[in-house]
């Protein structure tokens, strides 16, 4: 969470924190209502910005986890009610799930239950060591020694990957729908 400035546990259900939002810093007193160990944590607000929330993890498989988190902000003044209007605390939280899952998924955390292996984070470093330079000439080589031209093997990738997101597309669009519904019948 890049806008925690510091956060400090006051005695065990008790957290003070210190953000910078925008120009501003702010701090608020927090207490945790509820605490699950790897299943949930409810929080409340008890002075500064009014707030509260819980975060739930669900096991989907054995290195697969869904996070959810449900947030109830009471905007004050007049900048917090636009930013809301706005849905900058929707995309600040939204973001700030996706650097967690980044530093969960690159191995750098210490204390939980969740570890990726060396694969998985060999997986996620991809691009940044260089070496899509060497297996594209491992590609070109197998290619040429099957018999393939690289350029039909290069098609066939590129019509896999169309496949792929338009497999993806119509998941996401099922969710959304699904979602709709959901609302709808709420």
């Amino acid at each position: 969470m890049h806008r925690v400035l510091e956060v400090k546990k006051e005695d065990q259900n008790k957290i003070h924190w210190r953000e910078k939002i925008w120009f501003s810093t702010r701090e608020w007193d927090g207490e945790i209502t509820e605490r699950r160990k790897n299943d949930r944590i409810a929080w409340k607000s008890v002075s500064g910005t009014q707030h509260s929330g819980v975060i739930s993890f669900h096991k989907l498989d054995s290195n697969l986890t869904r996070v959810l988190v449900t947030l109830d902000f009471v905007p004050s003044g007049i900048l917090e009610k636009m930013a809301s209007g706005m849905r900058f605390v929707k995309r600040a939280v939204e973001a700030d799930l996706a650097r967690f899952k980044a530093y969960v998924e690159f191995g750098d955390v210490k204390g939980l239950e969740y570890k990726s292996s060396p694969a998985e984070m060999e997986q996620n470093q991809g691009d940044d060591d260089g070496e899509d330079d060497d297996k594209g000439k491992d590609d070109d080589k197998n290619a040429k020694e099957s018999g393939e031209e690289p350029q039909a093997q290069e098609q066939e990738q590129e019509e896999d990957d169309d496949r792929d997101r338009g497999s993806e597309r119509e998941e996401r669009a099922s969710r959304r729908d699904e979602r709709r519904k959901a609302l709808s019948s709420s």
